[in-house]
C-alpha cells in the first residue's frame, strides 16, 4: 500500500498527477533514435554538470537521449499552427519508443523521471516536438510495457512538447500539450489507489491527424528538471475522483476543486509531492518497483 503522510483524500491527487505523468509522454516527439546499445561512440565528459550526475543513475536514459538524431524537419501542418508556435517540429516513429523503453526499463525509472530527462534534451536543442499518439500505444502493447502507477496508453490524440525562451527560469524545461480524443473517468485498482481520473476534462480544441481533422480536450502543463523539483506544474485540464465516501461527497458538493496544480519529486528526500486542494508527499516514490516503467509479469 502506498504511504502517505496524510489522509487517504490525497490518494485522488496523486491519482490525477500520475496520469498527468503517463500522458504527458505520450505526447513526446518525432525522434528518429538508435538503442542504447548501439551509441558506442558516447562520450559521458560532453554531458553538463546536471546530465553528468544524472548518468550515474540514469545511464541509458541519458545516452538514449543524446542518440536523438534531428537532421530531419517536417513543416508543422497547417491545422496545428493555431498550437504550435515553431514551423518546423519532429514527428514520432515507434522506433523511438520502443527505444525509450528500453532505455527506461533497464534503469528502472519512472515516467516522472524519464520524462524530465527527456525533456531537458528537447530544451539543448531547441527544437519542438510533436506527434500523434499511436506510436506511443503501440510501443507499450508491442513491447508489454507497464507503465508503472499511472494510466494505461489510450485514447492520446496529440502532443506537443515545446521550449519556451521567454521562460527565463533555469529550471523550466518546456511546456507540454496533450490532446485526449474524448472524455473518460479511469478507475484504479483499489490495491494501487481508491481513486478514479478524469480524463479530458480541459478545454476542447481543433487539430489534425494524418491530414484530417480532429477534435479533442486539451492538457498542458510546464516541466521542470533541478533541484527545486522534478516534474510537472502549472498543470492544467485533468481532475480526480476519491472513491467512497470522500467520493460520494465530492459529487454531491460539487463545488469541492479537484484540479491538481503540479508533481514534482524531491530528490534529496525521495518523495513525491503534489500540489492541489490537499498535498501529497509519497515516500520511496523511486525505489519502489509499482511506480517504475518495468515489463509486464
Amino acid at each position: 500500500m502506498i504511504k502517505l503522510d496524510r489522509t487517504r483524500q490525497k490518494l485522488t491527487t496523486l491519482a490525477v498527477l500520475l496520469h498527468v505523468v503517463t500522458f504527458g509522454f505520450s505526447a513526446h516527439a518525432a525522434l528518429v533514435a538508435t538503442s542504447p546499445s548501439k551509441t558506442a561512440d558516447f562520450d559521458p565528459s560532453s554531458l553538463s554538470k546536471e546530465e553528468q550526475s544524472d548518468y550515474l543513475r540514469f545511464p541509458n536514459l541519458i545516452r538514449f537521449a543524446r542518440s536523438i538524431s534531428t537532421d530531419t524537419l517536417i513543416a508543422t501542418p497547417p491545422g496545428n499552427q493555431h498550437l504550435i508556435a515553431a514551423k518546423e517540429v519532429f514527428q514520432p516513429s515507434q522506433t523511438v519508443w520502443n527505444d525509450f523503453f528500453a532505455a527506461a526499463v533497464a534503469d528502472k525509472a519512472t515516467n516522472l523521471r524519464a520524462f524530465a530527462i527527456i525533456a531537458r534534451e528537447v530544451k539543448r536543442r531547441g527544437i519542438t516536438l510533436y506527434g500523434p499518439g499511436k506510436d506511443f500505444e503501440r510501443a507499450v502493447s508491442d513491447n508489454k510495457i507497464d507503465l508503472g502507477l499511472s494510466l494505461p496508453a489510450t485514447k492520446i490524440g496529440l502532443g506537443i512538447w515545446a521550449p519556451n525562451p521567454a521562460n527565463t527560469d533555469p529550471e523550466y524545461q518546456l511546456s507540454l500539450s496533450v490532446i485526449y480524443s474524448e472524455r473518460y473517468i479511469h478507475q484504479f485498482p483499489d490495491e494501487v489507489l481508491p481513486a478514479n481520473l478524469k480524463i479530458g476534462f480541459g478545454d476542447q480544441v481543433e487539430y489534425e491527424i494524418d491530414g484530417q481533422k480532429q477534435s479533442g480536450f486539451i492538457l498542458t502543463a510546464d516541466v521542470f528538471n533541478g533541484p527545486n523539483g522534478i516534474g510537472f506544474k502549472n498543470v492544467k485540464g485533468v481532475g480526480g475522483q476519491k472513491r467512497g465516501l470522500l467520493g460520494f461527497f465530492q459529487k454531491v458538493f460539487f463545488f469541492l476543486p479537484d484540479a491538481v496544480h503540479s508533481m514534482t519529486i524531491n530528490e534529496k528526500e525521495n518523495t513525491m509531492i503534489t500540489e492541489a486542494l490537499i498535498d501529497t508527499v509519497v515516500k520511496d516514490f523511486e525505489t519502489r518497483e509499482v511506480y517504475r516503467i518495468r515489463k509486464q509479469l
